[in-house]
Protein backbone atom coordinates (compact mmCIF):
# COMPACT_ATOMS: atom_id res chain seq x y z
CA UNK A 1 0.00 0.00 0.00
CA UNK A 2 1.74 3.73 -1.04
CA UNK A 3 1.23 6.05 1.49
CA UNK A 4 -0.38 8.22 -1.08
CA UNK A 5 -3.73 9.92 -1.22
CA UNK A 6 -3.94 14.03 -2.89
CA UNK A 7 -5.55 16.51 -0.82
CA UNK A 8 -7.08 19.56 -2.43
CA UNK A 9 -5.20 22.12 -0.58
CA UNK A 10 -2.14 20.48 -2.04
CA UNK A 11 -0.48 22.97 -4.50
CA UNK A 12 -0.10 21.93 -8.09
CA UNK A 13 3.06 21.38 -8.35
CA UNK A 14 3.82 19.37 -5.43
CA UNK A 15 1.30 16.96 -6.58
CA UNK A 16 2.69 16.61 -9.98
CA UNK A 17 5.84 15.70 -8.25
CA UNK A 18 4.35 13.17 -6.04
CA UNK A 19 2.69 12.04 -9.34
CA UNK A 20 6.24 11.43 -10.83
CA UNK A 21 7.98 10.18 -8.05
CA UNK A 22 4.76 7.76 -7.66
CA UNK A 23 4.97 6.35 -11.09
CA UNK A 24 8.44 5.89 -11.39
CA UNK A 25 8.12 4.12 -8.32
CA UNK A 26 4.84 2.22 -8.79
CA UNK A 27 3.87 -0.62 -6.44
CA UNK A 28 6.82 -0.07 -4.21
CA UNK A 29 5.58 0.98 -0.52
CA UNK A 30 9.38 2.03 0.33
CA UNK A 31 12.25 3.87 -1.71
CA UNK A 32 15.15 3.48 -0.89
CA UNK A 33 18.01 6.45 -0.74
CA UNK A 34 20.01 4.53 -3.45
CA UNK A 35 16.80 4.19 -5.46
CA UNK A 36 15.41 7.42 -4.87
CA UNK A 37 19.13 8.79 -6.22
CA UNK A 38 18.99 6.84 -8.93
CA UNK A 39 15.94 8.07 -10.17
CA UNK A 40 16.84 11.94 -9.73
CA UNK A 41 19.89 11.64 -12.02
CA UNK A 42 17.51 10.23 -14.34
CA UNK A 43 16.28 12.90 -14.96
CA UNK A 44 19.04 15.52 -14.16
CA UNK A 45 22.02 14.03 -15.61
CA UNK A 46 24.18 16.42 -14.11
CA UNK A 47 22.90 16.44 -10.40
CA UNK A 48 25.61 16.02 -8.66
CA UNK A 49 25.84 13.82 -4.92
CA UNK A 50 25.24 17.43 -2.90
CA UNK A 51 22.55 18.16 -5.58
CA UNK A 52 20.80 15.00 -5.00
CA UNK A 53 20.97 15.31 -1.27
CA UNK A 54 19.94 18.85 -0.89
CA UNK A 55 16.70 17.79 -3.15
CA UNK A 56 16.28 14.60 -1.07
CA UNK A 57 16.15 17.29 2.23
CA UNK A 58 13.82 19.57 0.36
CA UNK A 59 11.34 16.58 -0.62
CA UNK A 60 11.24 15.75 2.61
CA UNK A 61 10.69 19.40 4.36
CA UNK A 62 7.63 19.54 1.58
CA UNK A 63 6.04 16.42 2.69
CA UNK A 64 6.67 14.85 -0.66
CA UNK A 65 8.80 12.09 1.12
CA UNK A 66 8.50 10.92 4.67
CA UNK A 67 11.61 8.91 6.50
CA UNK A 68 10.73 5.17 7.76
CA UNK A 69 14.43 4.88 9.01
CA UNK A 70 17.80 6.18 7.91
CA UNK A 71 17.80 6.02 4.08
CA UNK A 72 14.43 4.59 3.95
CA UNK A 73 11.43 6.71 2.67
CA UNK A 74 7.74 6.34 1.97
CA UNK A 75 5.53 8.43 -0.28
CA UNK A 76 3.52 11.00 1.30
CA UNK A 77 1.75 13.98 -0.40
CA UNK A 78 0.85 15.19 3.31
CA UNK A 79 1.80 18.67 4.21
CA UNK A 80 3.49 19.49 6.65
CA UNK A 81 2.20 20.52 10.42
CA UNK A 82 1.04 24.55 10.64
CA UNK A 83 1.66 25.99 13.87
CA UNK A 84 -0.80 28.10 14.70
CA UNK A 85 -0.02 31.97 15.69
CA UNK A 86 0.13 32.34 19.52
CA UNK A 87 0.84 35.83 20.88
CA UNK A 88 1.42 34.37 24.64
CA UNK A 89 4.14 31.72 23.18
CA UNK A 90 5.35 34.54 21.30
CA UNK A 91 5.97 36.62 24.32
CA UNK A 92 7.80 33.80 26.81
CA UNK A 93 10.14 33.00 24.01
CA UNK A 94 11.41 36.34 23.68
CA UNK A 95 11.16 36.78 27.32
CA UNK A 96 13.31 33.80 28.06
CA UNK A 97 15.73 34.42 24.59
CA UNK A 98 16.60 37.98 25.70
CA UNK A 99 17.58 36.56 29.14
CA UNK A 100 19.54 33.55 28.25
CA UNK A 101 20.47 33.64 24.55
CA UNK A 102 21.53 30.44 23.94
CA UNK A 103 20.36 28.18 26.04
CA UNK A 104 18.59 25.35 24.77
CA UNK A 105 13.93 25.31 24.81
CA UNK A 106 10.84 24.65 23.32
CA UNK A 107 7.60 26.16 24.08
CA UNK A 108 3.93 24.91 22.78
CA UNK A 109 0.32 24.74 24.32
CA UNK A 110 -1.57 21.34 24.60
CA UNK A 111 -4.51 22.79 22.98
CA UNK A 112 -2.72 22.11 19.40
CA UNK A 113 -3.08 18.68 20.22
CA UNK A 114 -7.11 18.68 20.15
CA UNK A 115 -6.92 19.56 16.64
CA UNK A 116 -6.80 15.51 16.30
CA UNK A 117 -9.44 15.27 19.18
CA UNK A 118 -13.50 14.12 18.74
CA UNK A 119 -13.82 16.06 21.73
CA UNK A 120 -12.64 19.42 23.01
CA UNK A 121 -11.43 20.14 25.66
CA UNK A 122 -11.96 23.32 26.98
CA UNK A 123 -8.88 23.67 29.38
CA UNK A 124 -5.73 24.18 27.86
CA UNK A 125 -1.78 24.52 29.64
CA UNK A 126 2.06 25.88 27.64
CA UNK A 127 4.56 23.31 28.18
CA UNK A 128 7.65 25.38 28.45
CA UNK A 129 10.56 22.84 28.17
CA UNK A 130 14.62 24.04 28.81
CA UNK A 131 18.22 22.28 29.79
CA UNK A 132 17.78 20.35 33.36
CA UNK A 133 20.09 23.00 34.87
CA UNK A 134 17.57 25.60 33.69
CA UNK A 135 14.44 24.69 34.56
CA UNK A 136 14.29 25.86 37.74
CA UNK A 137 15.76 29.59 36.83
CA UNK A 138 13.24 29.30 34.13
CA UNK A 139 10.39 28.85 36.59
CA UNK A 140 11.67 31.67 38.85
CA UNK A 141 11.62 34.03 36.04
CA UNK A 142 8.38 32.99 35.00
CA UNK A 143 7.28 33.72 38.54
CA UNK A 144 8.96 36.72 39.13
CA UNK A 145 7.49 38.28 35.98
CA UNK A 146 3.53 37.07 37.14
CA UNK A 147 3.58 33.95 35.42
CA UNK A 148 0.64 30.92 36.72
CA UNK A 149 4.15 28.57 36.39
CA UNK A 150 4.26 25.19 37.44
CA UNK A 151 7.26 23.16 37.99
CA UNK A 152 6.90 19.41 37.23
CA UNK A 153 3.28 19.10 38.58
CA UNK A 154 2.13 15.42 39.04
CA UNK A 155 -1.53 14.56 37.67
CA UNK A 156 -3.50 15.76 41.04
CA UNK A 157 -1.67 19.12 40.16
CA UNK A 158 -2.49 19.10 37.39
CA UNK A 159 -6.20 18.59 37.85
CA UNK A 160 -6.32 20.40 40.89
CA UNK A 161 -4.29 23.91 40.04
CA UNK A 162 -2.86 23.97 36.53
CA UNK A 163 -6.48 23.21 34.73
CA UNK A 164 -7.99 25.83 37.08
CA UNK A 165 -6.37 29.10 35.70
CA UNK A 166 -6.13 31.00 32.78
CA UNK A 167 -2.56 30.61 31.05
CA UNK A 168 -0.86 28.08 33.13
CA UNK A 169 2.78 27.01 32.26
CA UNK A 170 4.26 23.68 33.00
CA UNK A 171 7.90 23.97 33.19
CA UNK A 172 10.31 20.88 32.94
CA UNK A 173 13.65 19.48 31.71
CA UNK A 174 14.01 19.09 27.67
CA UNK A 175 14.73 15.52 26.39
CA UNK A 176 18.14 15.87 25.27
CA UNK A 177 18.51 15.98 21.11
CA UNK A 178 14.42 16.38 21.05
CA UNK A 179 13.55 17.17 17.49
CA UNK A 180 12.61 20.65 17.96
CA UNK A 181 11.58 22.88 15.04
CA UNK A 182 12.58 26.97 14.45
CA UNK A 183 9.57 29.17 13.51
CA UNK A 184 9.99 33.00 12.86
CA UNK A 185 13.02 32.47 16.08
CA UNK A 186 10.55 30.72 17.81
CA UNK A 187 11.73 27.21 18.96
CA UNK A 188 8.96 24.53 18.94
CA UNK A 189 8.48 20.80 18.97
CA UNK A 190 8.33 18.91 16.18
CA UNK A 191 4.76 17.23 15.61
CA UNK A 192 6.32 14.02 16.18
CA UNK A 193 7.45 15.60 19.51
CA UNK A 194 3.64 16.25 20.57
CA UNK A 195 2.94 13.12 19.30
CA UNK A 196 4.99 11.05 21.86
CA UNK A 197 4.91 13.31 24.69
CA UNK A 198 0.97 12.85 24.46
CA UNK A 199 1.60 9.19 24.65
CA UNK A 200 4.23 9.44 27.42
CA UNK A 201 3.43 12.06 29.92
CA UNK A 202 0.10 10.83 31.16
CA UNK A 203 0.12 12.81 34.50
CA UNK A 204 -0.13 15.97 32.07
CA UNK A 205 -2.70 14.59 29.46
CA UNK A 206 -4.83 12.49 31.44
CA UNK A 207 -7.48 14.36 29.68
CA UNK A 208 -6.74 12.94 26.45
CA UNK A 209 -5.99 9.03 26.93
CA UNK A 210 -7.46 6.23 26.05
CA UNK A 211 -9.73 6.24 22.80
CA UNK A 212 -8.66 10.11 22.37
CA UNK A 213 -4.62 9.56 22.22
CA UNK A 214 -5.25 6.39 19.47
CA UNK A 215 -7.69 9.57 17.87
CA UNK A 216 -4.96 12.21 18.17
CA UNK A 217 -2.57 9.45 16.47
CA UNK A 218 -4.90 8.45 13.55
CA UNK A 219 -5.97 12.00 12.42
CA UNK A 220 -2.22 13.75 12.86
CA UNK A 221 -1.10 11.34 10.32
CA UNK A 222 -4.12 11.21 8.12
CA UNK A 223 -3.60 15.24 7.44
CA UNK A 224 -0.20 15.70 7.85
CA UNK A 225 3.49 14.02 6.51
CA UNK A 226 4.83 12.54 9.67
CA UNK A 227 8.86 11.64 9.82
CA UNK A 228 8.58 8.00 11.46
CA UNK A 229 11.92 7.93 12.04
CA UNK A 230 11.87 10.56 13.63
CA UNK A 231 9.01 9.81 16.17
CA UNK A 232 10.18 6.45 17.27
CA UNK A 233 13.75 7.23 17.38
CA UNK A 234 12.38 10.14 19.95
CA UNK A 235 9.93 7.78 21.60
CA UNK A 236 13.28 5.05 21.96
CA UNK A 237 15.20 8.30 23.88
CA UNK A 238 12.08 8.25 26.07
CA UNK A 239 12.68 5.06 26.70
CA UNK A 240 9.41 3.72 24.60
CA UNK A 241 10.21 3.21 20.98
CA UNK A 242 9.00 -0.21 20.40
CA UNK A 243 6.06 0.60 22.10
CA UNK A 244 5.29 3.51 20.22
CA UNK A 245 5.91 1.41 16.83
CA UNK A 246 3.71 -1.10 18.19
CA UNK A 247 0.83 1.49 19.10
CA UNK A 248 1.17 3.66 15.66
CA UNK A 249 0.71 0.42 14.09
CA UNK A 250 -2.49 -0.53 15.17
CA UNK A 251 -3.90 2.78 14.92
CA UNK A 252 -2.65 4.53 11.62
CA UNK A 253 -3.90 3.08 8.54
CA UNK A 254 -1.29 1.39 6.22
CA UNK A 255 1.43 1.97 8.39
CA UNK A 256 2.18 -1.26 9.52
CA UNK A 257 2.65 -2.15 6.16
CA UNK A 258 5.30 0.40 5.34
CA UNK A 259 6.95 -1.02 8.62
CA UNK A 260 6.41 -4.28 7.38
CA UNK A 261 8.29 -4.59 4.02
CA UNK A 262 11.48 -1.88 5.91
CA UNK A 263 11.79 -4.85 7.51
Amino acid sequence: MTYLCVHKETNTAMVRQIIEIANAFKGKTIITKKELSAYIHSIDGSATEAGIRQRISRLKKEGTIISVRKGVYALSNRPVYIYPSDKFITRISRLFSTQYSGINYCIWSSAWLYDFTIHQPVQFFYLFETEPDMVEISFNLLKDKGYKAFLNPDEQTMQLYVMGVKDPIVVRSLISRAPLVKNKAIKLPSLEKMLVDAYVDKKLFYFIQGKEIENIYKFSFSRYSINLSRLINYAGRRGIGNEITDFAKRNVQGLNQILINDQ
